[in-house]
């Protein structure tokens, strides 16, 4: 017969009526309910016994095998992982054999792992074991004063098609899938854009590295006259810790401007959104595969940073790093 659910007070009623002499047939005429013979002797029973009708769930027995590992053995697993996350399942078997003496096979380990401690393999975030919280949280608490459209972000970051390689192909089942290099011989170049919560501000693009020199050249030319004097917006400048951001004429170039600098905390790309901004115009060139065919590399690049680093975009980013971004942002007025 298959289960049918009865209500507690549908029970309690049943076996008061039992108790008063009812027939089974009446009470399930009175109820309107055909309630089985099981469930009338399963009710009384209980009645008897503990003087309830429905079971306290702590006492229901364990269904199904015994548990493989006990709850010592799942804590040390826990503590095992925290303390060790790149450790092996073989490895992992073999710590909590020493520990324990509990053996398992490695699929009970990872079965345990998945299934009752709810622990998953991932891949691991690469972090700097000289990153300083402590810095990180100054900087977060000093920002907090600052409006998301007072900042302006610069960094420089290479780009070759050599690196921008799609990294999966088809090809027929059981056939290595190929992937081929258009030019052997392929311009690196770099790139050195800042960007506003509105967008892009400025750019450039060059065959060679930056340096100091280069930088404070940007300054000076590119970026700062497209910037206003604290307090405005767009009068923040934020970079990070690289030493080519920390030359000496740096503070004096900014100062004549009326443009405060900030230093990122080191080891905190996180709370740089140019950062992403790079991540999403390196996916758009390899999704377009552009500088494979262009004689232009220069002008494609400028073409695509613009086309990439929209307001839209840097506003998203902004908020992913943790600055608090107006539902509306309007271009600011740039000094005449």
């Amino acid at each position: 017969m298959p289960y049918v659910y009865y209500p507690p007070n549908i029970k309690v009623i049943v076996v008061r009526m039992t108790i008063e002499g009812k027939s089974r047939d009446s009470i399930r005429q009175t109820l309107g309910l055909q309630i089985s013979n099981q469930s009338f002797n399963r009710w009384q029973f209980l009645y008897e016994q503990t003087r309830r009708v429905v079971r306290n769930p702590e006492e229901y027995e364990a269904l199904g095998r015994p548990r493989t590992l006990t709850s010592e053995d799942r804590t040390f697993m826990v503590q095992l992982v925290r303390n060790e996350p790149g450790l092996f399942l073989v490895e992992i078997r073999e710590k909590l054999y020493d520990a324990t003496g509990t053996l398992l096979s490695v699929t009970a380990v990872h079965e345990n792992l998945v299934n009752n401690l709810s622990i998953t393999l991932k891949k691991a975030e690469t972090l700097n074991s000289r990153k300083c919280l402590l810095k990180k949280y100054r900087y977060v608490a000093r920002m907090s004063f600052y409006p998301a459209n007072y900042l302006v972000f610069t960094d420089e970051s290479a780009v070759c098609d050599r690196n921008l390689l799609r990294t999966h192909a088809r090809s027929p089942c059981g056939t290595p899938a190929a992937r081929y290099i258009l030019r052997q011989n392929s311009k690196r170049l770099s790139i050195l854009p800042a960007i506003s919560i509105n967008g892009l501000l400025a750019l450039t693009v060059r065959e060679d590295t930056y340096n100091g020199i280069k930088f404070e050249h940007f300054l000076k030319w590119t970026l700062l006259p497209r910037m206003n004097k604290f307090p405005a917006p767009n009068s923040v400048l934020v970079c990070d810790n690289a030493r080519i951001h920390q030359g000496a004429q740096i503070g004096e170039i900014c100062d004549e401007f009326g443009v405060r600098v900030i230093y990122l905390p080191p080891y905190c790309p996180e709370l740089n959104p140019i950062e992403l901004c790079f991540a999403s115009l390196k996916s758009h060139l390899r999704k377009t595969q552009a500088l494979s065919v262009t004689n232009e590399p220069e002008w494609l690049l400028r073409r695509a940073c613009v086309k990439v680093m929209t307001a839209n975009l840097c506003q998203k980013l902004y908020s992913h790093c943790g600055y608090v971004v107006p539902s509306l942002v309007r271009p600011p007025s740039v000094r005449q």
